[in-house]
């Protein structure tokens, strides 16, 4: 499976549909009335966006879509766009974080990319 993009530890905000224009979503400092992560991994295939998160339990999926567009930035301190199939925008990008201690550092999502079911149902 090819992986275009997978950032750790990443900043996130997700926003509903219609809630805003694309360009007014940022991450960090995340914009005001978006869901948001602060130490997240973000994979992106060809087809999906894979967020994942550290729980008592070890890494977790917490948002799985397929996209119909992804905007990556060129930079870091930038967030990259996604929308997905659903109408949801996200705004991502690398936190400066080291994400030391985090089981997300040595999560393998390779291997969960392969699935055909969605891991959200």
């Amino acid at each position: 499976m090819q992986i275009l993009h997978d950032v750790f530890p990443a900043y996130v905000a997700v926003a509903q549909e219609g809630t805003l224009i694309l360009g007014d979503l940022h991450s960090s400092p995340r914009t005001e009335g978006t869901y948001g992560l602060d130490k997240a991994r973000v994979v992106i295939t060809p087809e999906r966006i894979i967020i994942a998160n550290d729980s008592n339990e070890g890494p977790v999926i917490v948002f799985s879509e397929e996209y119909s567009e992804f905007n990556k930035s060129g930079e870091k301190n930038q967030d990259s766009h996604v929308i997905t199939k659903t109408g949801k925008m996200l705004a991502y990008r690398k936190n400066s974080a080291c994400g030391c201690g985090s089981r997300l550092r040595a999560w393998n999502p390779y291997r969960h990319v392969y699935s055909s079911k969605d891991p959200s149902e």
